[in-house]
């Protein structure tokens, strides 16, 4: 208990860098030998800016945080350090890990191949579709599924996985307890009871613009593989791409039309030589779990959508799933596309009605698209 106080207090100093932390520990020991230092010696043997003594200095004339096991255990969080056996192996190596973590539910398995799949939070229909499919696929071979619980990409990647039998993890820029997006509480909830939630910022933390950069290299540490579903040419995802890169963990991409500003991001990781993801066994093969696909676009992916397209048949139902393979529809242009005369648009919004109720596709903002599943 004693010693968790103390590795609390030193990885609550946010002016001391994750390396400066890790180095600052080595050197001493423990979180304790370094409170208990003076700062003279703290000077004398560790090179630090000078902005990190200050805040070291002053850190320890404020209280311990001595309550805070017990109210964690009464919240079920828990908490490892970088001096612990049980702090995951994969984020070990790494110059600027963590010192603490905190998570709820559980850390990820070392033994299970992980993937970070990462995106835009606007997303389009290709995307939604493209993170739902690859969610879904992973997770049928026990391949577990890292991202940050964000709206778009994150969120319905994760999403996919857990309603396909899989587990997920979420890596939040605010404290365990604290729900951010609060639109996503459901997948949190989910995450807690198949997987978990993990931060490096003590419980009560709220989410703040500066901490999802600093997460994104834990997401992509604790991963096998980083899988990237839309980006735009300048987009924050780049920031785990980079960390990724630095950690030397293979980084794959979901190709897009030229067209789209969305795919932009992920065409030049392409083109810069990232993996290309065309269908599930592409991540497969590079994970080593399966040869090569022979076919690109992948046999599986082919046969779902196949079953898919004959979930449309009769009617105007073929019509209205070619339209809305190319995107995102309104009633009314499907009306125009499908060359129906005004007086027939009750009779269209009964078969998308009767579309939805079967699951088939969701209506968001007046436009409707496909759900694939």
């Amino acid at each position: 208990m004693e010693t968790k106080v103390y590795q609390f207090w030193f990885g609550d100093i946010a002016a001391i860098w994750p390396a400066d932390a890790v180095k600052l520990a080595a050197m001493y020991g423990s979180a304790k030998a370094i409170y208990e230092a003076s700062d003279d010696d703290i000077r004398r043997f560790a090179a630090l800016p000078e902005a990190m003594y200050r805040e070291l200095s002053v850190s320890k004339k404020r209280p311990l945080p001595t309550d805070r096991q017990k109210n964690m255990e009464l919240q079920g969080i828990e908490a490892v350090c970088c001096e612990d056996e049980a702090y995951p192996r994969k984020l070990a190596d790494l110059q600027d890990k963590p010192y603490v973590l905190y998570y709820k539910g559980a850390l990820p398995d070392e033994k299970t191949k992980c993937v970070a799949i990462i995106g835009a939070r606007n997303c389009s229909d290709y995307g939604r579709r493209s993170a739902d499919y690859f969610g879904r696929e992973l997770a049928h071979f026990n391949i577990s599924i890292l991202s940050g619980m964000a709206v778009g990409i994150d969120g319905l990647a994760q999403t996919a996985c857990l309603k396909g039998g899989g587990v997920s993890y979420g890596v939040l820029g605010s404290g365990v307890d604290v729900i951010y997006p609060r639109g996503n509480m459901e997948l949190y909830k989910r995450l807690i009871g198949k997987g978990g939630v993990i931060s490096e910022y003590a419980p009560g933390t709220a989410a703040h613009s500066l901490h999802f950069p600093r997460r994104n290299r834990i997401i992509s540490g604790m991963a096998d593989l980083v899988l990237v579903i839309e980006a735009r040419e300048k987009s924050g995802t780049f920031i785990t791409v980079e960390a990724a890169l630095e950690q030397g963990r293979d980084v794959y991409a979901v190709p897009g039309r030229i067209e789209d500003e969305l795919s932009t991001g992920c065409n030049r990781l392409i083109a810069a030589g990232a993996g290309m993801a065309g269908c599930a066994e592409d991540i497969l093969y590079a994970l080593g779990i399966k040869d090569r696909p022979v076919k690109r676009g992948g046999g599986s992916r082919g046969k779902k959508l196949r079953d898919q397209r004959d979930s449309f048949s009769g009617g105007s139902r073929p019509g209205i799933y070619k339209a809305l393979m190319e995107g995102a529809k309104s009633a009314e242009a499907l009306l125009h596309i499908l060359g129906k005369r005004e007086v027939e648009i009750q009779d269209l919004l009964l078969e998308l009605m009767q579309l939805e109720m079967e699951g088939l596709i969701v209506c968001r903002g007046g436009n409707y698209s496909i759900v694939y599943s």
